[in-house]
């Protein structure tokens, strides 16, 4: 059936072209009129999105458009001449903290190839290294993937070999840069493409929510059963790229599949009952037509409005013996979702052609770009479509020419959400478009898979907030947890009390608080805490919290500026980040309401009152400014409002006009 259609409530993206048939990006060098694959990635670790484009026909067979401040420069990371066929994939293959990238051959290669990200030493001049992962059997390998799909902590590489009809799992050896050939795993043998030429597409998402990295190809999705083996569930007839999320909420994911090289439907497809069971799998038409050469299809939230969208599009040409175009009525959709499981089918442009469009944010700004290469139809061509073009100066979601943040996510903002589907949560936490979180526990999951799945959704945990008693009593287990999650900053938010806080309390909380901040120093992790309202009890000529300044070490404590538990007790954040300038790491930006009482020193508050930022009685622009000019280092956006799915959109949009 078709999906439904629902009325929309948000405002669609203005979309801004850049092409290089006009010059506003550099031409792919060497004139190939086929352009394979396309991989998008900070390959540089500046924090912008650069990508690769992969040809064959004519060298050069790869190369790297460098995001810069003021456009794309390309460099030439492979000059000599390979068929490499489309797909690709990027991971840290050697552990170094670079992203490097997989290709593989086509038709007429039974190769498959890493190359090592030379970092930081670039020059367009010189070449990444290339290395071997399979030589050898059969050719044509359209399609990769990495992820964890043993369970083992480490990431393993599938893809495609159509030659073959098989489906490979390849493990990354334990120094990969001197290793030979890759072991190989047969996951599935004879795959039959139906209706389409040959099997294709693979993605990886846990599908039935049980914590751990699925593997979905072409029409089916892989649930690892024990030690190299894996249990094949069909969730439809067709097949074709493939990729997983959630348009709705649901414990199991949802899946959308178009036919990629050849012709078919545009389907999602919901799980009813058993995610195990094939009959389970219902399907939904997004479109009332069949698909031709439906070779991109990518998810993201297209409007920031924390709901998942689907954007696919159809090839233009693909013979190889024509001028003219196959399907001169190529299309390219976005379908925007509710969050409900219903779209808005919407068309972006007609007649253009697509192949291996990518979807990302490709001019650091914080929301969604498109990211085009035809594959022979007026090529060689690169397109890039803007998302309501470039804001000027800034640095990511919530930021602006002023404030240059970086704004991330405190995940208790999401704990309703997260509490019943972390998947869930953590997509919308980056469908909002945050890269950064704080933590504020794990939800049930163990660190080291909650960092996995983290990383699975390209979010990085900064910081994170453990219960004081963990400090005082288990600070072993503090420091290994913060080291599992990878975060630079964990401290807490709370002194044990009773009734109103008094000076024995803070020397006692000071003395654990410079024990931890002392030992975490030892692992590379700051130690930090949040203030919470009742620390501001009068004390000598200033409050308690001065004490509790006092009495800890500077060098080992730093603070996590809670602005709305500032203001409740009838604090200044202004004055106060001018009274301690070296002492604030961290900060929680939020709002009260207006007419809200202050003056306070209980600590707690109707939720009620935590408004969307810049609609309520703190002088955001002040305090912000007065941020930046000390030096916080991180901004986490606190959302403990009833409805902050609706909030957070709004309280972006709000940081993103800010300017002083």
């Amino acid at each position: 059936m078709l999906a439904t259609t629902q009325v929309w409530a948000g405002t669609d993206p203005v979309w801004q072209n850049l092409s290089s048939k006009r010059g506003e990006l550099p031409m792919p060098p060497g004139g190939s009129t086929q352009q394979t694959g396309a991989v998008v990635a900070d390959f540089d670790g500046d924090g912008l999105n650069d990508f690769i484009l992969s040809f064959r026909q004519k060298a050069p067979a790869l190369v790297w458009y460098r995001r810069t401040a003021t456009g794309w420069d390309p460099y030439v990371i492979e000059k000599d001449y390979l068929t490499i066929e489309a797909g690709g994939a990027v991971c840290d293959i050697d552990g170094d903290g670079h992203p490097d990238v997989v290709f593989g051959g086509d038709w007429q290669s039974d190769e498959v190839w890493w190359w090592e990200n030379p970092a930081p030493n670039f020059d367009p001049k010189v070449p990444w290294k290339r290395h071997l992962i399979k030589k050898g059997g059969q050719t044509q390998h359209h399609d990769q993937v990495f992820g964890d799909f043993l369970g083992t902590g480490k990431p393993q590489l599938a893809f495609w070999n159509q030659g073959a009809k098989k489906l490979y799992l390849a493990e990354i050896p334990e120094n990969p840069r001197t290793a030979g050939l890759w072991p190989l795993t047969e996951i599935a043998s004879a795959a039959n493409s139906g209706s389409t030429p040959y099997t294709e597409g693979i993605t990886a998402f846990d599908v039935d929510g049980d914590g751990k990295v699925d593997l979905l190809a072409f029409n089916t999705w892989y649930k690892h059963t024990g030690g190299k083996n894996f249990k094949p569930i069909k969730i439809a007839e067709e097949g074709g790229l493939i990729f997983a999320g959630y348009f709705k909420s649901s414990k199991i994911a949802q899946v959308v599949i178009s036919p990629g090289d050849g012709v078919g439907h545009l389907r999602w497809y919901e799980c009813t009952g058993d995610p195990e069971d094939s009959k389970a799998w219902a399907g939904h038409d997004l479109i009332d037509r069949q698909v031709v050469h439906g070779h991109t299809l990518q998810l993201g939230d297209i409007d920031r409005d924390g709901h998942l969208d689907i954007f696919a599009a159809e090839m233009a040409k693909w013979s190889e013996n024509q001028p003219q175009r196959d399907n001169p009525g190529a299309t390219a959709w976005v379908f925007y979702g509710d969050g409900q499981g219903h779209f808005r089918k919407t068309e972006l442009i007609t007649g253009h052609g697509w192949h291996e469009g990518q979807l990302a944010d490709l001019d650091g700004d914080g929301d969604l770009d498109l990211l085009n290469k035809p594959y022979n139809w007026d090529a060689p061509r690169v397109d890039v479509w803007l998302n309501n073009g470039t804001r000027a100066g800034a640095h990511g979601a919530g930021t602006s020419a002023n404030f240059s943040g970086p704004v991330g996510l405190q995940l208790y903002s999401l704990r309703d959400i997260l509490s019943q589907n972390v998947g869930l949560g953590l997509q919308f936490a980056r469908n909002f478009g945050f890269r950064e979180v704080e933590l504020a526990g794990t939800y049930g999951v163990p660190p080291g898979q909650f960092r996995a799945t983290l990383d699975r959704f390209g979010l990085k945990p900064v910081s994170a907030i453990e219960d004081y008693g963990m400090f005082a009593e288990h600070l072993d287990k503090v420091i290994e947890e913060a080291k599992t999650l990878g975060v630079q900053f964990i401290g807490t938010a709370g002194i044990p009390h009773e009734g109103t806080l008094t000076t024995a309390d803070v020397k006692k909380t000071a003395a654990v608080f410079n024990r931890a901040g002392e030992a975490l120093a030892k692992e590379g992790i700051r130690f930090f805490y949040h203030n919470h309202g009742f620390e501001f009890v009068p004390y000598g000529d200033g409050t308690l919290f001065d004490l509790l300044m006092a009495e800890t070490d500077p060098k080992r404590v730093s603070f996590e500026m809670d602005i709305f538990w500032a203001v409740h007790p009838g604090q200044d954040p202004v004055k106060l980040l001018r009274k301690y300038p070296t002492r604030w790491a961290l900060m929680h930006v939020k709002d009260m309401r207006n007419g809200t009482k202050t003056g306070l020193l209980t600590g707690s508050e109707d939720v009620r009152n935590d408004v969307m930022i810049g609609s309520g009685q703190i002088d955001i622009p002040a305090t912000l400014r007065e941020a930046v000019r000390v030096g916080v280092k991180h901004f986490f956006i606190e959302d403990e409002s009833p409805v902050p799915v609706e909030q957070i959109p709004q309280s972006l949009r709000y940081l993103e006009s800010l300017a002083w």
